[in-house]
């Protein structure tokens, strides 16, 4: 089959690209009579020695793509030109390039050679290394193949422990009159690589332990290019440097324990910022934050911010220390919660001292909080307390932290308090999330989410601080339902909703991605908040919203119909929630 390519008319000369439609691009954006036609300074000689050149510029091209005996012929305005001879063309001459190709030579061999280190440490990972071999017989040779088989192999061999390795000879012997290719390559491991220390170069303002303690990576492991790029991202997740990178050299002769080389760039140690938005939850909002993240000069990291929204108000405080070797950190926090999202207030104080570790995919932390929580109305307000002892444990393990299309998202938290140590009420309190991220097709994804929290007290729950029990409704719980508006509505009347002792909520919702930034998405939430595991209420929400990657993550918007409500509610929310 023939394509013709649309013509483009300078000054000078006319060109037409007349080829198989397979490989007219590529003559049309690497020939030089196409390239040059919009050029006005082309004249006379020069374009007498572009046609000339035509053949030869066509057979290197298409010999990249396995075709070695392709018949080239250019037409002026009409008429074959003999390029034998020399070429006399019209004033403004209208050219066309007429190409066959002929027949297409293919692989017939394929051999690869692994020698060095490897061959006698994993004889297995060789078999592994040859079989992935991306070349096969009986296929087409073309020079990209065959320069990205030999990429991806070396690629392949140098990320895990043989970071010198390279190819020491590759052949591609083409044999055009039989249409055949015979490729052979030696690919040759060098020395199997282990690591060492980290040597950190860039560092002014903060301590080497902020670099050092983030290293999970154990003296004599091998080489692994996976958990470099991992040990990169948790020091590019730190607050203390704009950029970093992370590798070891590939000399051959400094394969054992060779230093793992850290090079950053920091940032300054003291940051302010502020932001204003908007949310369906809880309403209009303006935040301000301050960070200083070198304080005492060791890299303790001091974080303040009050966020302001319509229906909710918390000042926050907290120091906490950089990790140590065996990657935990302490941090002390205070906050200040106003939450006026029903009729009756709630504030709250909260100061904790916590201990948490953070890996990779997984963080867990030892928290000792105490809660000071006055609810009510003007005039009548109730108080009560809770010294809490918990655990919270998190993981993820997803393809992408900003735009997760697979894997999972999974937390847990459990503790409590008992009576008469500064608590008001003896209770224990578990609470867990689980999300499981599903893809369809080429971008579409499923999201499921399942969430449950109980209570469990010999007292009355309005003997236990609110942040403490549960709420259900709002864009990250139930949609068609307000923020906090299911819950219980029978200890004071319905206009007043109080938190209760258990939650259970679920939901589904699959993503059709229009293009790489806008989406559309349906979705079915369901669940209930509750004081009693009998004669529960469920609620639940239907509905569809658009999905936007904006440039500070992804946001959504929903628009969900909730049952028994029987109303419409708009959901806004930004981020991925884990």
């Amino acid at each position: 089959m023939t394509a013709y390519s649309s013509s483009a008319r300078a000054d000078n000369y006319k060109i037409t690209i007349d080829a198989p439609k397979e490989v007219t691009a590529l003559l049309e954006t690497y020939l030089d009579i196409v390239r040059y036609k919009t050029r006005e300074d082309i004249r006379d000689e020069y374009l007498d020695f572009l046609v000339d050149q035509v053949p030869e510029q066509v057979a290197s091209l298409l010999a990249t793509q396995g075709y070695f005996d392709p018949k080239t012929e250019v037409f002026e305005g009409g008429k074959p030109l003999d390029l034998s001879n020399t070429t006399m063309l019209n004033d403004k001459p209208d050219l066309r390039v007429k190409v066959t190709l002929g027949e297409r030579t293919v692989v017939q061999s394929a051999v690869l050679n692994v020698e060095g280190m490897i061959a006698e440490q994993d004889p297995k990972r060789v078999k592994a290394l040859e079989f992935d071999w991306s070349l096969q017989e009986d296929e087409p040779f073309t020079q990209n193949e065959w320069s990205l088989s030999k990429t991806l192999l070396l690629r392949k061999i140098q990320a895990d422990a043989y970071a010198a390795a390279k190819f020491s000879t590759t052949q591609a012997s083409i044999e055009p009159e039989k249409k055949a290719a015979h490729l052979t390559a030696t690919l040759n491991s060098g020395p199997y690589f282990t690591l060492g220390e980290p040597e950190v170069k860039g560092l002014n303002r903060y301590p080497a332990s902020v670099v050092t303690n983030a290293n999970v990576i154990q003296v004599g492991e091998a080489y692994n290019r996976t958990k470099l790029l991992d040990y990169q991202k948790r020091l590019q997740d730190l607050p203390y440097f704009s950029s970093v990178l992370v590798d070891v050299g590939s000399d051959p002769n400094d394969a054992q324990l060779a230093p793992i080389r850290v090079q950053v760039v920091e940032l300054p140690t003291q940051n302010f910022k502020g932001l204003v938005g908007y949310g369906t939850d809880l309403g209009g909002r303006a935040n301000v934050q301050y960070n200083h993240f070198n304080v005492f000069k060791r890299g303790w990291v001091f974080d303040s911010k009050y966020d302001w929204q319509q229906k909710y108000r918390e000042g926050r405080v907290s120091l906490a220390t950089p990790q140590n070797k065996k990657h935990y950190q302490w941090s002390v926090v205070g906050k200040v919660t106003q939450d006026r999202v029903e009729d009756y207030q709630s504030d709250n104080l909260i100061f904790g001292v916590h201990r948490t570790r953070k890996l990779e995919h997984s963080s867990i932390s030892y928290d000792l909080d105490y809660y000071h929580n006055k609810w009510g109305n003007t005039g009548n307000f109730e108080r009560r307390n809770a010294l809490f002892a918990g655990v919270t444990w998190a993981k993820n393990k997803v393809d992408n932290p900003s735009s997760p299309r697979k894997g999972y998202a999974i937390e847990a938290s459990f503790g409590g308090a008992a009576r008469g140590t500064a608590s008001t009420a003896s209770f224990v309190r578990a609470y867990g999330r689980f999300r499981y991220f599903i893809p369809f097709k080429k971008e579409d994804s499923l999201v499921l989410r399942v969430e449950g929290g109980a209570v469990f007290t010999k007292n009355s729950p309005l003997d236990i601080p609110d942040p403490l029990l549960f709420f259900a409704g709002g864009s990250s719980s139930v949609r068609g339902y307000p923020y906090q508006s299911i819950g219980d509505t029978e200890t004071i009347d319905e206009d007043n909703i109080l938190p209760t002792k258990y939650l259970m909520t679920a939901s589904a919702e699959y993503t059709h991605w229009l293009n790489k930034s806008w989406g559309a998405a349906v979705f079915y939430d369901v669940g209930t908040a509750t004081n009693a595991l009998s004669n529960v209420t469920t609620h639940h929400g239907v509905g569809a919203g658009v999905r936007w990657r904006s440039p500070v993550g992804p946001i959504h918007f929903d628009l969900a119909y909730g049952y028994p409500r029987k109303k419409l509610s708009p959901h806004i929310s930004i981020g991925v929630l884990f």
